[in-house]
């Protein structure tokens, strides 16, 4: 799979639920890859053509934000030869702030 496969099947279930979003939804992190504004990083994005590869990592950003409310979920992810593997044991909860 490529970046913007990834980000394809994110999009796909925004789209189904009648949302867009118009980032990026992840960035590459880790020692090769330090943060970067130059966008010279892997980006989980459409047009990024980045082969994943087992052992490379990820922050995986899917926030949303509309006119009135916002929601997001964010944390880092390795890429495993069987798919992704969170990085992260927090447990995963819906938080509301009013």
């Amino acid at each position: 799979a490529t970046c913007e496969e990834v980000e394809a099947v994110w999009q796909k279930v925004l789209n189904r639920n009648g949302y867009h979003k118009e980032s990026r939804v992840g960035y590459s992190i880790g020692v090769n890859y330090p943060p970067d504004w130059g966008e010279r990083t892997a980006s989980l994005r459409p047009g990024e053509t980045t082969v994943l590869q087992s052992g490379m990592c990820f922050h995986f950003q899917s926030g949303v934000w509309l006119d009135t409310i916002g929601a997001a979920v964010s944390e880092p992810f390795v890429v495993t030869d069987n798919g992704g593997e969170r990085l992260c044991n927090a447990p995963r909860e819906l938080i509301v702030i009013d």
